[in-house]
């Protein structure tokens, strides 16, 4: 499973479905995930080591996102839709993150979660080379 893990930038040699929209997606939404994890948790001592989260999300779910977005464009359109919400929200985020300690945890924990989920499926089922995971046969 920790395999998963080893390349959070694929390669972009050859043909590889992360040459585009690749970093122009994986960009955006690992700096999303970042801020929004730093909204939500710091505000908490309790809740700042599940930044972590935030930020392992954003770089290994970002990649398997962008791969996505290869063989979806309208993926990177919702991507970036997400990336412009924490950008105009960002006082409305840590505003909530300030009032509440349950529901960041919740999210935080949902979070690893899926990201515990999707590294067990992804090296179970699929296989990872050295390129990374692969998301189509």
């Amino acid at each position: 499973m920790f395999s998963y893990f080893r390349s959070p930038f694929p390669s972009t040699q050859g043909f590889s479905a992360y040459r585009m929209p690749g970093v122009a997606v994986h960009g955006p939404l690992l700096f999303a995930s970042t801020m929004v994890g730093f909204f939500l948790c710091w505000p908490h001592a309790v809740l700042r080591p599940m930044m972590i989260l935030w930020v392992l999300a954003g770089l290994y779910l970002g990649r398997d996102i962008a791969v996505l977005c290869h063989y979806n464009p309208l993926l990177t359109l919702i991507s970036w839709g997400a990336f412009a919400v924490v950008l105009a929200k960002p006082v409305a985020i840590a505003r909530f993150g300030a009032s509440h300690t349950v529901i960041p945890a919740l999210l935080s924990a949902a979070l690893g979660t899926v990201l515990f989920l999707v590294a067990f499926a992804m090296t179970r089922q699929q296989g990872v080379g050295p390129e990374g995971p692969r998301l189509s046969e």
